[in-house]
């Protein structure tokens, strides 16, 4: 089964949206008369006098309807249906054939080539009025199922408890937004001593936090924003086309909001810091998502360790390698990989 189409795409999916369809013929005539029909059957209509016009058209934006001329300059009806029907965003489009011919080859040619009815031009206004009411009410069904198909599969990819993304969703989202994207920054954050809230105040009192902190960040991102509970106390988010600069100035500000969090469990006030790492694909030649973790997850071990050991030179922190060795001051080597598994740090 595919994927519901993504976030990124879904701008125009809306559905609560209006209704578009894009109307195809030389004839600018019987284009305008069809196009008034359409309005009134309340389309948001375009229109192109050609199948290259048209293909330029369906490239920079989402139609729910296509009602395209079988005889046309450059691209016949058929060469057309056949490259929107290629389309990633357009390939469930309700495709009408528009035709001078109204004999049974036609019909069965048109039915197999991608269109969903045909038109025959002679036709009255009531049975084009009919046409255009049958075919919105198919596209309406259609958009309440993709809604509803988008919204199970948020659901499926949502951590529960904070309401975050989980580190699948992040994954599949991180590896689509760094194929399309100049440069990409992951943000890698992690509870100092959240162990300790969960050993000495329990568990419900630490899924409070953890609750609230989701809260905390939804509140002070966008909703375009990818950020995920990357597992257990560990928290990830990715930003792209974005200076470095910028992407440590973000993370301060995330960082202090969670640092202003407050829960009161009988006389005792709870606050909650984090320790922050990141990586960019600026600074790799081929960059992967695994990679630009590695590079995050290192920078948080180094953050750590800096925090735990403020007196003590920077330069002289030990992480563990792949390998099981120990390496001190990963600058002075070469980069090896640090692979751990999420939520394995010595709190």
């Amino acid at each position: 089964m595919d994927k519901p189409r993504r976030r990124h795409s879904d701008q125009d999916c809306n559905a609560n949206s209006p209704l578009t369809a894009l109307l195809v013929d030389e004839d600018a005539r019987y284009l305008s008369y069809v196009e008034a029909l359409a309005r009134r059957s309340g389309f948001d209509v375009d229109t192109a006098g050609d199948g290259e016009t048209a293909l330029e058209k369906v490239a920079s934006r989402m139609f729910d309807l296509v009602m395209i001329d079988h005889e046309m300059p450059f691209s016949s009806g058929l060469d057309l249906i056949t490259a929107i029907r290629s389309s990633d965003s357009l390939r469930d489009a309700y495709a009408v054939m528009l035709t001078t011919h109204d004999d049974v080859d036609m019909k069965i040619t048109a039915l197999t080539s991608g269109y969903d009815d045909f038109l025959a031009k002679g036709c009255a206004d009531v049975e084009i009025v009919a046409r255009l009411a049958a075919a919105r009410r198919v596209v309406s069904r259609q958009r309440k199922l993709d809604s509803t198909v988008r919204e199970l599969y948020g659901l499926a990819m949502r951590d529960e408890l904070t309401g975050l993304a989980n580190r699948r969703y992040f994954t599949d989202e991180a590896e689509w937004i760094l194929r399309h994207s100049s440069q990409v920054s992951i943000v890698l954050f992690d509870l100092n001593d959240f162990k300790c809230i969960n050993d000495t105040l329990g568990h419900l009192v630490g899924d409070a936090v953890l609750r609230d902190l989701g809260a905390q960040i939804r509140r002070s991102t966008r909703s375009e924003d990818l950020f995920a509970r990357w597992g257990g106390d560990e928290f990830a988010m990715v930003v792209p086309d974005t200076p470095l600069e910028d992407v440590e100035g973000l993370a301060r500000r995330l960082t202090k909001g969670i640092e202003a969090l407050r829960w009161r469990v009988g006389a005792q006030e709870v606050t909650i810091s984090a320790s922050v790492g990141i990586g960019t694909s600026k600074l790799l030649d081929s960059p992967t998502v695994e990679q630009i973790l590695e590079a995050a997850d290192r920078d948080l071990y180094k953050n750590k360790w800096i925090r735990k050991n403020p007196d003590t030179n920077p330069e002289l922190y030990e992480y563990p390698a792949a390998d099981g060795r120990t390496i001190t001051h990963p600058a002075a080597e070469s980069p090896l990989p640090v692979k751990r598994k999420a939520n394995t740090l010595t709190k």
